[in-house]
């Protein structure tokens, strides 16, 4: 159990921001330790009285295991009494109706409907509306979410809210707004996303499906937003910069000349089936499925293709020097993880992802960071918040690039974060000549926006600070 005077100089300073302001966004690099930072607010604020009560929703795994394991982990916070809402109607029911006995309720998002439908009756003096922590704001920010509209919807009754993001705008400066929306309740740009949107962004094609910002908007919207953010100063985190190795392998001719027909005509045959793409958008897909072995037909079949990142695969596995996260994308890709797990390794692959359950899930993660396991598995939608794997292993492989530069960069971040004590290494497995490649240039031009969003961010505040 780690005392309090282990957290770093800026945590502190992050504690405090929190307890100090109503409406506050910490925006802090995975691994920066945000949670106990929150935490630690949130015992002083109950010690002095002025909350009797916090909400923290996060998702799911991330509310189940990663702050249960923070509570737990330090001296301060560990005396919290907490209870995680889960399980059948009938249980989270039961569990609200003993709001005093909890200093805290942890949620996951998937329940954020069902909680306010049961909260839309409470009086506005009830200490259900204290404190709301949102861990992963950046979770909330799509305008037409049903989680976002809910608690954008009751975001006035509480009296204090946090946003805790690793990564706040992952794809550009439309993220800002609803997590601005839900945290200030609508007082700093407004209640509406069309009519802010409207004013500092254009559209970029017919349809409005791609909006640009307005000449000197982003500086403006970042000067808006900037005061009520707190973040780290340059070199003030210690960082764990991972070594990203590039694997290439090639296509077979004959999966070459399908790949190929799919890119050009929007269609396959693959053995005695035509697949067929209904659009550039739907084929972009299908080739990111071949160049990973595989594609799915219009009855969800799997058809198999090629071996090359089975092969690499085998070999990883093979040569894998410690244990290994193996980070996979589609249920075809996970298929053939077990298939060459079971060739080499005894037993059901461990994995984190579809199909799990909560209770297998922590307990992989526990295996994982006990030493345990040679391979997990990973899906970077279960993994790529929150949760702390570095324990376990240094190294992470990846099937095949992703597409979101948010997942990349929070799944890396599983391992490469403070407490690591070794060097990092995430290999990626590229198909030359494919979308891989496409992946790649996304994911590294995304991630310059987010660090360049950061980079502002740090200057303002040395500025205010000077």
């Amino acid at each position: 159990m780690r005392p309090l005077k282990d957290l770093r100089p800026y945590q502190q300073r992050i504690a405090t921001a929190l307890y100090e302001n109503d409406e506050q966004l910490c925006v802090l690099r995975p691994g920066g330790g945000k949670t106990v930072a929150a935490l630690t607010a949130i015992v002083d604020l109950l010690r002095d009285k002025v909350i009797r009560h916090a909400i923290v929703i996060a998702p799911k795994r991330v509310a189940c295991v990663v702050w249960p394991d923070e509570i737990e982990a330090w001296a301060h916070t560990k005396k919290l009494n907490y209870s995680i809402l889960n399980g059948s109607p009938r249980d989270r029911e039961l569990l609200l109706r003993s709001w005093g006995l909890h200093d805290i309720i942890l949620i996951g998002l998937d329940l954020v409907p069902w909680l306010f439908e049961q909260l839309d009756s409470y009086p506005a003096d009830h200490m259900a509306w204290d404190l709301l922590v949102l861990d992963e704001v950046s979770r909330l920010r799509k305008p037409s979410g049903v989680r976002a509209k809910a608690l954008a919807k009751h975001a006035h009754r509480f009296k204090m809210i946090w946003g805790l993001s690793g990564t706040l705008r992952p794809s550009g400066p439309l993220d800002l707004f609803m997590p601005a929306r839900i945290v200030t309740r609508g007082r700093l740009w407004g209640r509406s996303y069309a009519k802010w949107q409207r004013e500092h962004f254009y559209p970029t094609d017919y349809m409005q499906y791609d909006w640009k910002p307005l000449p000197g908007a982003e500086d403006k919207l970042n000067a808006e937003i900037a005061p009520l953010t707190v973040t780290v100063a340059e070199g003030e985190m210690p960082k764990v910069e991972p070594t990203i190795v590039f694997d290439r392998v090639q296509l077979p001719d004959h999966a070459r000349h399908k790949y190929e027909s799919m890119r050009s005509k929007l269609m396959a045959q693959v053995k005695t089936k035509s697949v067929i793409a209904v659009s550039a958008a739907v084929a972009t897909g299908k080739l990111a499925q071949m160049a990973n072995g595989f594609v799915y037909d219009a009855a969800k079949a799997t058809n198999d293709l090629h071996t090359a990142k089975y092969d690499w695969l085998l070999d990883l596995m093979e040569e894998a020097t410690g244990p290994t996260l193996i980070v996979y994308e589609y249920q075809a890709d996970l298929e053939a993880l077990r298939s060459a797990y079971d060739t080499l390794f005894v037993g059901p692959l461990p994995y984190l992802g579809s199909g799990v359950t909560d209770k297998q899930a922590a307990d992989n993660i526990a295996a994982w960071n006990a030493g345990e396991l040679p391979i997990m598995g990973l899906h970077p939608a279960s993994g790529g918040h929150g949760l702390n794997l570095q324990h376990g292993g240094a190294d992470m492989a990846w099937i095949s690039p992703c597409w979101s530069p948010e997942y990349w960069e929070q799944t890396i971040a599983r391992i490469a974060r403070p407490g690591q004590t070794r060097p990092v290494v995430v290999r990626v497995c590229i198909a030359d000549n494919t979308v891989d490649g496409l992946k790649v240039n996304r994911v590294h031009h995304k991630m310059s926006a987010q660090d360049a969003f950061e980079k502002w961010l740090r200057g303002w505040h040395a500025t205010q600070a000077a």
